[in-house]
């Protein structure tokens, strides 16, 4: 039966197969899974293990159903800049061979050239830059990729890619076939129907084992590392600040010239310079922030270490997957300072060798409306009318919501009505000409965390607060009482035993500043 599928879908795969397959000669069970769905234009949402194919999986059966098309005919939105670079570079041999033109934009490479790719790999914010800017570029748009797609969902970003894609289909692109990725998902399906009409789950793959070590000394794990023979391993932590930190400690032990660091501090060069080291070094130590988490491509390595918990399990899989890729189990060594930090990474260890990630409540961000008015009035300066309007924000507000928030920024002088369409006012298009619209990330700082109740200082975060939030420190869930200047007034939750809460969103957007205060 196997092998009868394997044939039809060498069939169907006619042009693309050799280019995305030839050297493996078989397909791994996702790939086996997904394509045909894709190749008969369905819809897919693939939650997969890391490093089972998924790129792949999607990526073949939909060029080969653009093959002779012409334009710009495949979009593949990923979260970060490195991860849109690196799968340029890895695909763009791939896509020659099916005489298919691919290029990556990003806030680095902004423009768009005149002759267009077939294959087009950017960011949301990116993309709704490319939205306004080239209005006709999407006319012969067919297929929408959406990777990682965990990284984005349930953020403000998610919620702006939910809005560009009513966008995208309700004026541009009709019918355009869309797939969505993540290694890490709860429920796949409720996930990706916030953004597409979802025909198929593919839900594959069983978990790998998680053998994780203890440890709370440098000495002792370096000694470690070598007693196991692990020459390449790559350490997380949860701040830049770490990352520098621990060069001086690590060096202690380890030789300083294969010691490499990555976090999003660094100029562009040096960290592409340091992936390129990863991809040579055949031993070595790289420290690095979650900026790795994702896939990129940097080697393998012998062991991934987490330097204290990271702060969802969901992020706990994500770093270990970028580790033992061709291997039957993961190797992760745990740096902890308590024990709490010790059960909270027993806690991941299990969650992860039963496949399960953290489920979390799904609300929208009302910040993305401010920021998708202003991105749709600057696309068109001709005004959009109010019924129009209240369709591109359904996803969403309610309509009473974004008449309130239209009321307040026509108050504030960002917004006029005349005859019942929408404009942007000169100042908000000179926001726009400054291309201040298009990201909603907030600016970061760091913050001194203080226990609510007796006043004791628990460490520091790096992060944007909101009274609320809920995040990981000590290897505990804390819940921010209060803010005040650069103190967060914390509560304990309860203990890891229990079902715990983790609060996915890092932060509000950016443009939370415009909206009523009552809505903030």
């Amino acid at each position: 039966m196997q092998s009868e599928i394997l044939q039809d879908i060498k069939r169907g795969l006619r042009h693309s197969w050799f280019p995305f397959f030839g050297r493996f000669g078989t397909l791994t069970p996702v790939q086996m899974a997904t394509i045909p769905k894709l190749l008969e234009g369905k819809n897919v949402i693939v939650s997969s293990p890391a490093a089972s194919g998924k790129t792949e999986a999607v990526l073949a059966p939909l060029v080969e159903r653009i093959l002779g098309k012409k334009g710009l005919n495949l979009l593949y939105i990923a979260p970060t800049r490195a991860l849109v670079n690196d799968l340029f570079h890895r695909l763009k041999e791939t896509l020659m061979a099916c005489n298919l033109k691919g290029i990556a934009r990003t806030g680095d490479r902004p423009n768009m050239p005149s002759v267009l790719p077939n294959v087009l790999f950017t960011t949301p914010e990116s993309f709704d830059s490319l939205l306004c800017r080239y209005p006709k570029i999407w006319s012969d748009l067919r297929a929408v990729v959406l990777d990682e797609i965990h990284l984005i969902d349930n953020t403000y970003r998610g919620d702006q890619m939910r809005v560009l894609i009513k966008r995208l289909t309700s004026e541009y692109a009709r019918g355009p076939i869309f797939a969505a990725l993540s290694a890490t998902l709860s429920r796949p399906r409720a996930v990706g129907q916030r953004y597409f009409d979802v025909q198929a789950v593919i839900n594959i793959g069983v978990p790998r084992r998680v053998n994780l070590y203890l440890m709370e000394d440098w000495r002792e794990i370096i000694q470690f590392l070598r007693k196991r023979r692990w020459h390449k391993v790559i350490v997380f932590c949860n701040a830049r600040k770490d990352v520098e930190r621990l060069y001086p400690e690590i060096s202690r032990f380890w030789p300083k010239e294969r010691i490499l660091l990555h976090h999003g501090s660094l100029s562009k060069g040096v960290r592409e310079q340091t992936e390129r080291w990863l991809r040579e070094w055949s031993w070595g130590i790289c420290i690095s922030t979650m900026t790795l988490e994702v896939g990129i491509d940097i080697g393998d390595f012998d062991a991934a270490i987490l330097y204290h918990p990271p702060p969802t399990p969901s992020s706990f899989q994500q770093r270990i997957g970028r580790a033992c890729r061709e291997d039957e189990d993961f190797e992760v060594i745990g740096y902890y300072e308590n024990d709490a930090e010790r059960q909270c990474f027993e806690f991941y260890k299990e969650l992860a060798n039963e496949g399960l990630v953290e489920e979390i409540e799904y609300s929208p961000d009302l910040s993305v409306a401010v920021q998708q008015i202003f991105s749709l009035l600057y696309a068109h300066p001709g005004g959009v009318d109010e019924e129009r309007m209240m369709d591109i924000l359904g996803p969403i507000c309610q309509e009473e919501t974004a008449n309130e928030i239209i009321s307040h920024l026509l108050e504030k002088g960002w917004l006029a009505v005349r005859h019942s369409r929408i404009f942007a006012t000169e100042k908000l298009m000179n926001l726009g000409e400054r291309g201040l619209i298009h990201s909603n990330i907030p600016t970061f700082g760091h913050f001194q965390v203080i226990e609510f109740n007796t006043g004791r200082k628990i460490g520091e975060v790096f992060t944007s607060a909101n009274e609320g939030d809920v995040f990981v420190l000590a290897g505990r869930p804390w819940q921010i009482v209060s803010i005040k200047k650069r103190r967060l007034y914390v509560r304990l939750l309860p203990t890891f035993t229990e079902k715990v809460y983790f609060k996915k969103r890092p932060s509000k957007g950016a443009f939370t500043r415009y909206l009523p205060e009552h809505l903030r």
